[in-house]
């Protein structure tokens, strides 16, 4: 009886250590979202902007061919409604990130075009729509990225995913118009993704954090 009682206190602490190690391995490949828990300000991402190691991936305002509402211009662009949103995420990020050590991409469709106009203020036009997408996306963003300067790039939600799925990441985000998804530079070869955030989760004065 003891012999039985010992395996079986012994099988029970290895399945509590083999669940334990999936959660952690779990866990430590996901990504964090900051619209959950508002912790923007304790992320680290402040000082890495101000050092000029961030990469910031956003998603294209509300396309006007997938929704009844006004477009602003052509019907491959953004509507009415998406401006307005883009025009006030572009405040708060302002906020929060100074765009002086920034260097901003956009992908040459006009919804993000527009996005980046409105949102941002400039931009340099990417070649394609899928210049930073691909299974080589961040080889692409690293040779974007330079030294010391922040990168934004505005996207698309595949390419987003795009960027969680070469990182070797778990989550099952599906980014929203507008949503956010900050990385930061490691080194000269290497990303490591630090948060998701979506837009209308983006407080609208860094104090109310």
């Amino acid at each position: 009886m003891p012999n039985i009682t010992l395996s079986k206190a012994i099988l029970i602490a290895g399945l509590i250590g083999a669940i334990f190690c999936a959660y952690e391995a779990l866990t430590k490949n996901t990504v964090e979202n900051l619209g959950s828990n508002k912790k923007l300000s304790s992320s680290g991402l402040l000082e890495n902007w101000r050092n000029g190691n961030v990469i910031l991936l956003i998603r294209h305002e509300e396309r006007c061919d997938r929704s009844n509402n006004p477009c602003l211009g052509p019907d491959n662009g953004i509507t009415v409604l998406g401006s307005e949103r883009a025009k006030e995420e572009g405040t708060r990020l302002k906020s929060y990130f100074e765009l002086d050590n920034t260097d901003v991409f956009t992908s040459p469709t006009t919804r993000t075009v527009q996005t980046s106009d409105i949102m941002l203020g400039k931009a340099s036009l990417l070649s394609e729509r899928e210049a930073i997408c691909g299974n080589d996306i961040i080889d692409k963003l690293l040779k974007h990225k330079i030294i010391s300067r922040n990168l934004i790039v505005v996207t698309h939600n595949t390419c987003m995913k795009d960027l969680i799925r070469s990182s070797g990441q778990q989550h099952s985000w599906r980014p929203e118009y507008g949503s956010l998804l900050f990385a930061i530079t490691k080194n000269k070869n290497e990303i490591q993704i630090v948060a998701t955030l979506n837009a209308v989760d983006i407080p609208k004065y860094p104090s109310s954090i």
